[in-house]
């Protein structure tokens, strides 16, 4: 699993004398709070507990939370935030899907401008690393201003508005044909 998997709900408080910490959570996720979930807390970049609330309750309209594992009362105190995130299964689906896609065409105005090699989150969107036919690699944000749609047979991913990213690769499609741009 990578970082890009989870979702930030809020943030790790202190704690009080029954052992219970204050969760500040973004509202939108409050709803999605109960006993049983299973939350990441991230300390820094080389601290992460994976742990499961196994009680909630509200007062004063704060929540506070106890977890079922043992080290956070004595991890928490040496940092001086701790995130709290969830797993994004959205995340998984859309990373699979693209897994499917590899080696597939990738096609701009009827052209085939070269085969999908890798790709990779850049902590907003995944973006695409096509081969193209003229041996140069071009980037592409897996996003639906650019992706007009993907078909699993034979695998290709059609893509629309792209010339600017073509040129700024110093490409064009003209003619039916991947051609470079030369100055």
């Amino acid at each position: 699993m990578q970082v890009q998997d989870l979702t930030a709900i809020g943030r790790l408080g202190g704690q009080d004398s029954k052992g219970n910490f204050h969760l500040l959570v973004k509202p939108e996720f409050k709803a999605s709070l109960s006993p049983g979930l299973e939350v990441y807390l991230i300390f820094n970049s080389d601290r992460v507990f994976y742990v499961t609330i196994c009680d909630i309750r509200e007062s004063d309209k704060k929540i506070w939370v106890k977890f079922a594992e043992d080290g956070v009362a004595e991890e928490r105190p040496l940092h001086k935030e701790a995130v709290v995130a969830i797993h994004d299964a959205a995340a998984d689906d859309e990373s699979t899907e693209l897994d499917d896609l590899l080696g597939a065409s990738v096609i701009f105005e009827g052209v085939a401008l070269g085969s999908l090699e890798t790709y990779f989150h850049n902590g907003a969107q995944y973006v695409l690393e096509v081969q193209t036919t003229l041996d140069s690699e071009l980037l592409i944000p897996y996003v639906d201003f650019y992706i007009e749609a993907t078909i699993s047979t034979p695998p290709s991913i059609l893509l629309q508005n792209a010339a600017e990213l073509l040129e700024a690769e110093g490409l064009k499609v003209e003619a039916g044909i991947l051609s470079r741009i030369l100055s």
